[in-house]
């Protein structure tokens, strides 16, 4: 028994190294193709490498999250929908609605270590809309201690970076974790991409966080496309 065997490839090439890889004579196939990086890739390579270059920690969290961090923690109600991993064998049984608790997970590991701390992460949260899964690209960035302007001015020169315009807007529903009159939403071209603020006390108190933090999420889709 040999845990190393998976597939019919795994042995095919047990195969071609006892035949001995100098005894195949090379064909070139009959359909060509070249390689390339995903044009979608490049524009995240590139998102990352502006906020790298202003001193903001790249991190990459886990796609599953349990509901103490999801839920509780972010005061989201109970009925919220929820992509749920069906005979979990562990308590990470969900999928993130989004990379905000993610972030404040972070900090909420790293309350000992020295400040300022500003870390961001691009990655993929699940959404349940109507029973249908559906999958989104987004982007995230905390500063701890932080303020709504030193954020906002970060989102600000990624946009210019980038060579695209944003305007920003007091929100007509204030989502729970940021704390009311300093929030803005923000939008291109007419489209609401996400929020920007500073995290309420209570959600900092649920983290066990004792410093400020300022953070932004916003759906960059439309960014890539």
């Amino acid at each position: 028994w040999r845990a190393a065997i998976l597939h019919e490839v795994d042995l095919i090439e047990d195969l071609a190294i006892a035949y001995g890889y100098e005894n195949f004579i090379p064909v070139i196939p009959d359909i060509s193709t070249i390689g390339s990086e995903n044009p979608k890739e490049k524009i995240k390579k590139t998102i990352a490498q502006i906020l790298s270059g202003l001193g903001l920690l790249e991190v990459s969290s886990y796609h599953l999250t349990n509901k103490k961090n999801q839920m509780e923690n972010m005061n989201y109600s109970e009925k919220t929908d929820i992509l749920q991993v069906e005979a979990s064998k562990t308590e990470f049984s969900i999928l993130r609605k989004d990379l905000t608790h993610s972030l404040l997970k972070i900090l909420s590991e790293n309350i000992d270590a020295e400040y300022p701390q500003k870390i961001f992460e691009i990655g993929k949260v699940f959404l349940a809309p109507q029973e249908k899964a559906v999958e989104k690209e987004m982007l995230a960035c905390a500063f701890s201690p932080g303020n709504f302007t030193g954020i906002k001015q970060t989102i600000e020169y990624l946009f210019r970076m980038l060579g695209l315009e944003v305007s920003f807007a007091e929100p007509k529903t204030n989502p729970q974790w940021f704390i009311e009159g300093r929030t803005a939403e923000l939008s291109m071209k007419g489209k609401s991409l996400g929020f920007v603020g500073e995290i309420h006390p209570k959600i900092l108190k649920n983290w066990k966080i004792k410093m400020p933090v300022s953070l932004f999420e916003i759906e960059i889709d439309d960014v890539l496309r």
